[in-house]
């Protein structure tokens, strides 16, 4: 949000809202909005609206994500071959959903601990990861090979680490299944493990130095940087759906269908789902307005708490033709739907970079999930 802010308009919003200290900075005056069917919606500052998103969204994602990494881990203790390989595989699945929801908006802890490309680098590249199993095993000639620990793992790169790389350990039939090859396998899922419990630890910690106390003062800048930050990444995370998931990929490939997100483990659909998921749940406006401090408080809910109603509705019917779009696609669709979902993502992506930033004096930059 523009720190600059006159304050004049500060006032008004004081004047108009009855807003705190804090909450001054969430918004611009605007005037009475012609009589129409009343939702009560009550106001929600921007602390509130970031207390909201931590606790109903973003700690919940961390804690689901730590939970199925640590399931991952356990399930390749007991192997990652024959029997073992079919539940192996679900609770990979089931890990990068949970990641995926987590960090469709990458903000906070995840931003600044850059947890997507230290667990998350795509295109994994297997000709390192084979390299580090040839040195697992010459390190373990007369022993079962044990799983790498963070230092081990932090040497050797992030390309034959994360997601992708156990994507590739578990789908890939050229990749080994061997005592090195499980152990790797289960060191890599610890490490996601490590990295979901750093993360949730640290949104734990940042509410721990909240208040729910309206009266206490706000830290200004810090609450402009974070709300900033929050509709950058939120904008981002629509882009990187659009673009680097569906519209690049697609025009990439379309012979071969080739550089699909998820692709080795034929879970490109899951993916793109669960990365829609958070991003709804952060943009559509609930059936019934919380209590400030009560529940989570969606985009389009905020901008209705500040008296934007027609750029409220107009958020909400282009996240619903999103979601429209969204239901259901993967990469076996027909051209036209495809078009149809990266259609509806770029209007959502245009409404928000352009009239939402704008109402909300928030300035567009470059976007951490805008990628390499």
């Amino acid at each position: 949000m523009n720190p600059d802010l006159p304050e004049i308009q500060r006032r008004q919003l004081l004047l108009g809202f009855s807003l705190s200290l804090g909450a001054s900075l969430l918004g611009t005056p605007v005037m009475a909005a012609a009589p129409a069917p009343v939702v009560a919606v009550p106001f929600y500052g921007a602390a509130t609206l970031l207390r909201m998103q931590r606790r109903h969204a973003w700690l919940p994602a961390a804690r689901q994500w730590r939970e199925a990494a640590e399931a991952l881990a356990r399930q390749l203790g007991q192997g990652c071959s024959g029997a073992a390989r079919a539940p192996a595989r679900q609770a990979w699945i089931r890990t990068m959903q949970a990641w995926t929801r987590a960090s469709a908006v990458a903000t906070g802890p995840l931003l600044q601990r850059r947890s997507s490309r230290s667990i998350d680098f795509q295109p994994t590249r297997p000709r390192l990861i084979v390299q580090a199993l040839d040195t697992l095993r010459a390190q373990s000639p007369q022993g079962t090979p044990l799983p790498p620990d963070a230092a081990r793992l932090e040497r050797t790169g992030s390309p034959a680490r994360g997601l992708p790389a156990l994507e590739w350990l578990l789908w890939s039939p050229d990749a080994p299944t061997d005592a090195a090859a499980c152990a790797w396998a289960q060191g890599l899922a610890e490490e996601l493990a490590r990295e979901a419990a750093a993360v949730e630890a640290d949104w734990l910690a940042i509410d721990a130095r909240d208040s729910d106390d309206p009266e206490a003062p706000a830290d200004e800048d810090s609450l402009r940087a974070a709300f900033a930050e929050f509709v950058n990444q939120w904008l981002g995370g629509v882009e990187l759906l659009r673009w680097a998931e569906i519209e690049r990929p697609w025009r990439a490939g379309r012979e071969d269908k080739t550089g699909w997100p998820r692709q080795t483990s034929a879970s490109t659909a899951l993916a793109w789902q669960a990365r829609w998921e958070g991003l709804r749940a952060l943009t559509l406006s609930p059936a019934q307005a919380p209590a400030p401090g009560a529940g989570l408080v969606p985009m389009a809910l905020y901008l209705r708490s500040l008296g934007l109603m027609t750029l409220a509705d107009r958020l909400d019917a282009s996240a619903r033709q999103a979601d429209a779009a969204m239901r259901g696609l993967s990469p076996s669709a027909p051209p036209a739907r495809l078009q149809q979902a990266t259609r509806a993502l770029a209007q959502l992506k245009g409404l928000i970079e352009g009239d939402v930033a704008g109402a909300l004096q928030v300035n567009i930059g470059f976007s951490d999930a805008d990628g390499d």
